[in-house]
């Protein structure tokens, strides 16, 4: 009985660990590009600047901060063609207007998409709305909707 009471326990503090820990992080890239594109992205880690880039596919979601909190805090992002031809260039100030016009998540992740149409953070109503489908969540970023969108949210700030 003794036995079966300290395994149940040690069982359940593993389940409680694995549950609690995150290995995502809680920053995420996507790419809404219907083609492959460069990215170059900033991080404020205490006060150093770190810069990393790397190519994404159309609809690539990029777990940025996973198992490294140094990349949690984005601070610029810079989309470019294969060949160095920048597309768009999203500065520390325009991130910061984002991030003060959209609705807190939850779990206060962030989701940046990028697409042809601009810079967008994913929402919890756009989840919902579009059922959780990718797809459907892509089209609508990639719309000029979700540009309209932006435009009354940014009004409002």
């Amino acid at each position: 009985m003794k036995r079966n009471t300290i395994q149940f326990f040690v069982i359940l503090q593993f389940t409680i660990l694995f549950t609690t820990c995150d290995p995502s992080g809680n920053l995420f890239l996507t790419s809404g590009y219907e083609y492959n594109v460069m990215v170059r992205s900033f991080y404020d880690h205490n006060g150093t600047i770190i810069e990393r880039f790397g190519e994404f596919y159309p609809e690539l979601v990029f777990a940025v901060a996973a198992r490294h909190s140094e990349y949690s805090n984005i601070i610029s992002i810079q989309v470019e063609t294969m060949n160095g031809t920048v597309l768009a260039s999203y500065t520390p100030e325009y991130l910061t207007i984002l991030r003060k016009a959209y609705p807190k998540n939850k779990d206060q992740r962030e989701s940046w998409i990028f697409t042809e149409k601009g810079l967008f953070l994913k929402t919890d109503e756009i989840r919902r709305r579009y059922e959780f489908d990718k797809e459907k969540i892509l089209a609508y970023y990639r719309s000029d909707e979700a540009v309209k969108d932006l435009q009354e949210l940014l009004k409002t700030e």
